[in-house]
């Protein structure tokens, strides 16, 4: 069940139940009573199940969105990197070299950032 059916199903036993206790007091039974209290509650967890349910749901959307976030910049870092130790090698910059190896190295970083995320999501 998803979490909003849980939530409505909860609303529907909760409303059922009430009545069902108001009903009981009206006839005197004790029995319609303890039927409708018993149905509020179970409408109580219902809606508490797709409270949590729904809350799961968006951390796991939240961790996702995350991750590829970090594997993106990772993989742009990465090859931006690549890129300037190339050229400072070529111009025998060891600046923009060293640079370079730093900016591959976050990017590694970043992806395996990512991937961790997404794993912890999953």
């Amino acid at each position: 069940m998803s979490s909003s059916t849980d939530k409505i199903k909860g609303y529907a036993n909760e409303a059922v139940g009430n009545i069902k206790q108001v009903i009981g007091k009206a006839v005197d039974s004790d029995k319609l009573k303890a039927e409708g209290k018993l149905q509020e509650i179970k409408g109580e967890a219902q809606k508490t199940v797709g409270a949590v349910k729904g809350a799961a749901h968006d951390a796991v959307d939240r961790a996702n969105t995350s991750s590829t976030a970090d594997t993106v910049k990772g993989y742009a870092n990465e090859a931006a990197g690549k890129i300037k130790q190339r050229v400072g090698s070529a111009t025998s910059n060891s600046d923009l070299e060293a640079d370079g190896l730093a900016q591959e190295v976050q990017g590694d970083i970043q992806k395996l950032t990512g991937r961790a995320k997404r794993d912890a999501g999953a």
